[in-house]
């Protein structure tokens, strides 16, 4: 019998991949300060990484994993948001898309840079299995290096996912008999999905922002802004209907800022399966009145929990200190483009 053809996938070159979404920051995305809550900003970026590898993939891709997103300059009420999204690698069913959102001030025209990062998304058929994405990648000349980055990226990443399946298992409480944990309970419904029946990672960020951020208020007793989301992967798809659990506890507290986790499982009601779909950490800071950073309470840890949790965060802390330094050093050198924006 002879062998069929090997498929055909057309070629394009990073820059054609690139796509740009204007939002405006009205009063409702923003806290009683006006400054746009970090959850609305995370939707953003990965509504238009979806947007991005969409096309790409002809129909839908979910989002499954993300590097860190720091929010190094405020966005505030009136202020318009460019958040740009652009694809640099695909695999076979995977794509590394870069995404980047600045500000403008409509009235003194003043722009500043408030995050870059990177997201991995993988194109999924009707009943959320991998499939082929019918486009490849073919750097043109000054796209070389951002293709080789995006492939170690990826690379990086399926070494670090090997152990999906035995973290999917794990379904334990977070934070519990902690002081300072809270724990929300939710029905995944159709409008928290984009195509099918996967709900849509962004939707999912902005929901572990607003609950994240009442731990974090209610601990500082005072306004907290998102100042940052690690690394973070989704272990399980969670589908339209489950029940989602979400778990938050304090894990850390600095000077002015304070980290908190967040550990999702997702339930199937009518099997009553569950899965651990996904753990992040955010980063808050308390602003004062004024809008500056100001203390936030002391915590000591007690349980053995709360140390272990307190010593990881710790690392973390280092990890992130290092990661925030760089980035600034790129939006402050004016080098973002450097990034691998391909404008």
């Amino acid at each position: 019998m002879p062998a069929l053809p090997a498929i055909q996938r057309p070629e394009i070159s990073i820059r054609e991949t690139a796509v740009e979404t204007v939002f405006l920051v009205n009063p409702a995305d923003a806290n009683p300060l006006g400054i746009l809550h970090g959850g609305n900003m995370m939707n953003w970026l990965v509504s238009v990484g979806t947007l991005a590898v969409s096309r790409l993939a002809k129909g839908n891709a979910v989002l499954g994993s993300l590097d860190s997103v720091f929010f190094v300059n405020p966005v505030k009420v009136g202020n318009l948001a460019y958040v740009r999204a652009w694809t640099e690698y695909i695999g076979k069913s995977s794509l590394e898309v870069g995404v980047r959102a600045r500000t403008e001030n409509p009235i003194t025209g003043q722009t500043s840079v408030t995050t870059l990062s990177h997201m991995a998304f993988i194109a999924v058929g009707m009943h959320g299995e991998p499939r082929l994405v019918p486009a490849r990648i073919k750097p043109e000349k000054g796209e070389s290096a951002i293709y080789r980055q995006a492939v170690s990226r990826w690379e990086a990443r399926k070494s670090s996912l090997q152990g999906r399946k035995l973290l999917a298992e794990d379904t334990g409480e977070y934070g519990k008999g902690s002081k300072w944990h809270m724990s929300f309970s939710r029905i995944v419904m159709t409008e928290d999905a984009v195509y099918g029946g996967i709900m849509f990672g962004g939707r999912l960020l902005k929901l572990l922002d607003e609950f994240t951020g009442a731990l974090a208020t209610r601990f500082c007793k005072g306004d907290a802004v998102t100042g940052a989301v690690d690394d973070m992967s989704f272990y399980y798809p969670i589908r339209v209907g489950d029940v989602l659990d979400v778990d938050v506890a304090l894990n850390r507290v600095g000077r002015s800022s304070l980290e908190i986790g967040a550990k999702v499982v997702a339930e199937d009601p009518f099997t009553g399966n569950r899965h651990h779909a996904a753990t992040a950490y955010y980063t808050f800071v308390h602003i004062g009145s004024d809008g500056k950073p100001v203390s936030v309470p002391p915590y000591k840890p007690h349980s053995k929990d709360e140390i272990m949790r307190l010593e990881e965060a710790e690392s973390r802390a280092e990890q992130r200190e290092k990661k925030l330094i760089a980035l600034r050093e790129l939006v402050n050198t004016g080098s973002p483009g450097r990034f691998a924006d391909p404008a």
